[in-house]
């Protein structure tokens, strides 16, 4: 199989698997396992600071050793995360499995990113970021119908369903992944390490446009914990007696197909090659969710508030492959997973700072207060994409050269 095709395998299947396990994974902790909402959001806390604290070291030993045994561990640790939480429930199980889970996260995060830029040919790279962006839109939309079936079976059916598909995953790269464009360099100490880690801040700080994109990713990263958390509360006194399963489903299902068709307009646009109308495009949009956002908090009848959260949810989830595009363009190989750790690192931190101040808002005042304030973070994201976008030049790096 070609890196291509195998890209985009695993963006769907690692898509259908994470989805399956997630869409309705709230409802188990909350009837099954008995979890208070302050321990709900616990959970999400805990998951949010393993994932800061795991960046950096995950995405160096990507780049010190391979990026491909980085991606197969990662599988493999997130599927028995997975299948913790859905065998023992308990809330010990599941703080244990979201450590292991999280940890697997970022071992994946940033080094499948990188292996896919060394290991396709240079003219599919962008190809390969803007499909795998949509294959993993319509792996989601198969997760959301799996896990509502599997959910009428037993509530955890679906977590250890999408546990297992995961595990299966990182054994089948094992056999069928290879890296050949790229060779790690020599690793002598953890000194080495260190060094990987100052490479990557200092191609950081040398680059007003990585420096801009990390700011903006960190003020992403404030508005949507908020969002994640109080949508869905939100949207509940609109529900009457609709079956709640069904119509998140139903709507999850409708921002998947939407990501796809927004995700393949976004690629004609936007290519490594043209790194300034990728920052663009990224800006427009970041401009739309805050605007999205905002509106929502203040939506009073049911067609708007799904209208303005399916658009919320669809931009969100077209946003993601048009940063890796620009990111590509603007790191080279040798630090590439280094940086894409770095930006991810700040996205955990930015979610870590910014849902404190959305549920306390929403406390005090009202859930669509809260939605609303988390939707103002993302203003100064949209200044520093448009920032990058017009310091953005030609790839700094040639890609590797390929047979």
């Amino acid at each position: 199989m070609s890196s291509y095709r195998l890209y985009l395998l695993i963006c769907g299947v690692g898509s259908f698997a994470s989805t399956t396990a997630f869409t309705l994974n709230l409802i188990y902790q909350a009837t099954v396992v008995g979890l208070s909402p302050l321990q709900l959001v616990l959970v999400g806390t805990l998951m949010e600071t393993v994932c800061f604290v795991a960046q950096v070291p995950t995405g160096v030993i990507a780049d010190r050793y391979s990026r491909r045994l980085s991606v197969i561990v990662g599988y493999l640790l997130m599927g028995a995360g997975l299948v913790v939480w859905g065998l023992v429930p308990s809330y010990a199980a599941i703080l244990a499995g979201t450590v292991v889970w999280s940890i697997g996260v970022v071992c994946v995060d940033g080094a499948e990113e990188a292996w896919a830029s060394d290991e396709i040919a240079p003219d599919l790279v962008t190809r390969a970021f803007v499909r795998g962006g949509q294959v993993y839109q319509a792996g989601s939309f198969v997760g959301i119908v799996a896990a509502v079936g599997l959910t009428a079976i037993a509530p955890a059916l679906p977590i250890v369903a999408g546990g297992v598909v995961t595990l299966a995953l990182g054994v089948l790269l094992a056999f069928v992944m290879t890296e050949n464009n790229w060779s790690p360099a020599p690793v002598g100490s953890w000194r080495s390490m260190h060094r990987q880690v100052v490479d990557g801040v200092r191609t950081v700080r040398h680059s007003a446009v990585l420096a801009a994109v990390l700011g903006a990713t960190l003020f992403a990263g404030m508005s949507s914990e908020g969002f994640d958390r109080l949508s869905q509360p939100f949207l509940l006194p609109f529900l009457g007696g609709y079956p709640v399963e069904l119509v998140f489903g139903g709507l999850a299902m409708a921002a998947a197909l939407g990501s796809i068709v927004v995700t393949g307009l976004a690629g004609k646009w936007i290519d490594v090659v043209r790194p300034q109308r990728v920052g663009r495009v990224l800006a427009v949009v970041q401009a739309l969710i805050a605007l999205g956002m905002i509106g929502l908090g203040g939506a009073g009848h049911w067609w708007a508030a799904v209208g303005l959260y399916l658009g919320v949810r669809l931009l969100r989830d077209s946003a993601e492959p048009v940063l890796n595009v620009w990111l590509v363009s603007a790191t080279e190989p040798r630090s590439r997973a280094t940086v894409f750790s770095i930006v991810s690192q700040a996205d955990a931190l930015g979610q870590i700072a910014g849902g404190p101040p959305a549920g306390l808002v929403a406390r005090r005042r009202s859930i669509g207060a809260g939605i609303s304030v988390a939707g103002l973070f993302v203003l100064p994201a949209v200044a520093l994409y448009t920032l990058a976008a017009k310091r953005s030049r030609e790839p700094v790096a040639a890609a590797s050269t390929y047979p």
